[in-house]
């Protein structure tokens, strides 16, 4: 069944030789320009006009929603974009399926040898009510999700193409929960309900791990968008995390599939353990939507953008006085913005006042937007601590520095356990027995610490340093 969503493919070359004869990439629409991508993230609704200042109030009051669908474009998105752009048509080079290489890769259940992916990973990082969805959302819309193939310059190229997949990651980070938001998130590209099914309980998680990864091949996937990463921290004990991690770079390497991690800061826990997870994470380096600083002059056009649009009485210009009062109640988070100034504009309009005063302003933040208090009020000290307790509201590089020190502490246990455990370079290290008698690691007994470590060989060695708290069972940020 062919839906609104199924494109039927035409070809045009790119006028870059890495590109050009590859229908995969050929396919998918030009490369865009600056204003092109401007053009197509911006959402600039009407202005309100004379008429509607006109209204009821409470007719202008529904006018005031409008607010929620503006979309400024910012340097941030063009820079989202052209990573995306390159990490869909690059990741595609690897899979041409008319070299010689790429029918191999197609065909074969296990990726043949001296296959190179040119799949890479993009993350996108930013607090809650940064726009990192909405704006990555209008990204793919300019991109066809499936695209039907006929014929190739003359050959036949009979192929279903599903250029893009977004899932959500599973509230519990389970692995079966994933596996089954991305046989749904097939089923709904393609318009059909077949592999669905897969995500029953009667199949295995290998089963339906392998499954994926062969669907990925079949179906030609440019890239598959996984949201929410935050969620895999909620994972009970961290086996599916782990699993779940390792899958991914598994399909980068052998399904050669590019991958967009998007989540709150509070995902960036997952990458700090195990090296290639964080090296694949920054193939094209960290997109991080963080939150604004007060006179960053992107900051300042974002509100004089939503301050044209009023409807309570006259328009009348933005003053520093305002400008300073907004940022203290929304902190440099977009979405908080949105909120104050469309609840400001509400109750100045049935209060009938003529515009919106620094006392409006702080009187819906004080009784329409108490639960908030507590983030903003954190966001507001810049002290790490209070905003640790808000872990998708602390900024990238405090995340960063939150998770290096806590690397720190564990070093530091490390190198006290080192003080017993690696002998000295002195004649006096000596080896000792434990009083029973059993045999024990040597270690090095150093009398002004006044005390001596044994570890019995028969014991577990990784269980006893556990146990003493030289190594942690599970890092917790």
């Amino acid at each position: 069944m062919i839906s609104a969503r199924h494109y039927i493919a035409t070809y045009n070359e790119t006028g870059l030789s890495h590109y050009d004869g590859n229908p995969l990439i050929e396919s998918l629409p030009a490369i865009f320009s600056e204003i092109d991508v401007v053009r197509m993230l911006g959402a600039i609704p009407p202005l309100p006009s004379e008429s509607e200042l006109e209204l009821e109030p409470k007719l202008r009051s529904h006018c005031v929603s409008r607010l929620k669908d503006i979309v400024v474009p910012l340097d941030i998105h063009l820079q989202l974009e052209d990573g995306f752009s390159q990490l869909l048509r690059y990741g595609y080079t690897a899979r041409n399926p008319f070299t010689v290489a790429g029918r191999k890769f197609t065909n074969a259940s296990e990726p043949p040898r001296g296959f190179k992916s040119s799949a890479d990973i993009m993350t996108l990082i930013g607090l809650s009510g940064m726009g990192k969805t909405t704006a990555l959302d209008a990204i793919t819309k300019n991109y066809p999700q499936v695209i039907l193939h006929k014929e190739y310059k003359g050959q036949i190229f009979i192929q279903t193409q599903v250029v893009w997949l977004k899932i959500d990651c599973p509230h519990d980070g389970s692995l079966r929960g994933f596996c089954s938001a991305f046989f749904a998130a097939l089923d709904n590209a393609l318009g059909i309900d077949k592999y669905f099914a897969f995500g029953a309980g009667r199949y295995s998680i290998s089963v339906m791990l392998q499954k994926i990864s062969q669907l990925c091949k079949t179906y030609f996937v440019g890239a598959l968008i996984i949201d929410e990463m935050q969620h895999l921290n909620s994972s009970r004990g961290g086996i599916d995390r782990e699993k779940l991690l390792n899958f991914f770079v598994t399909l980068s390497n052998d399904a050669g599939v590019p991958l967009v991690y998007v989540g709150t800061n509070a995902m960036l826990p997952l990458f700090s353990g195990v090296v290639r997870n964080a090296r694949r994470a920054v193939g094209l380096g960290e997109i991080t939507f963080d939150r604004y600083i007060y006179g960053d002059p992107f900051w300042d056009h974002l509100v004089d953008c939503f301050w044209k649009y009023t409807w309570v009485g006259k328009p009348t210009p933005i003053s520093d006085e305002l400008r300073e009062i907004i940022y203290d109640l929304s902190q440099g988070n977009t979405d908080f913005l949105v909120k104050l100034l469309t609840l400001a504009q509400r109750h100045a309009i049935w209060e009938r006042a003529e515009r919106v005063t620094p006392q409006i302003l702080k009187h819906v933040f004080d009784n329409q937007m108490r639960m908030l208090h507590k983030p903003i009020q954190a966001l507001r000290s810049r002290d790490p601590q209070q905003i640790a307790d808000f872990e998708d509201m602390m900024p990238t590089k405090d995340q960063v520095i939150r998770m290096m020190n806590y690397d720190l502490v564990r070093s530091a246990k490390r190198a006290d356990f080192a003080l017993f455990s690696t002998p000295a370079l002195d004649e006096k290290a000596v080896s000792i027995k434990p009083p029973d008698g059993k045999p024990a690691v040597a270690v090095q007994h150093n009398p002004d610490l006044g005390r001596k470590v044994y570890i019995d060989q028969s014991a577990n060695v990784q269980s006893e340093l556990i146990e003493r708290g030289w190594v942690d069972k599970d890092p917790v940020w």
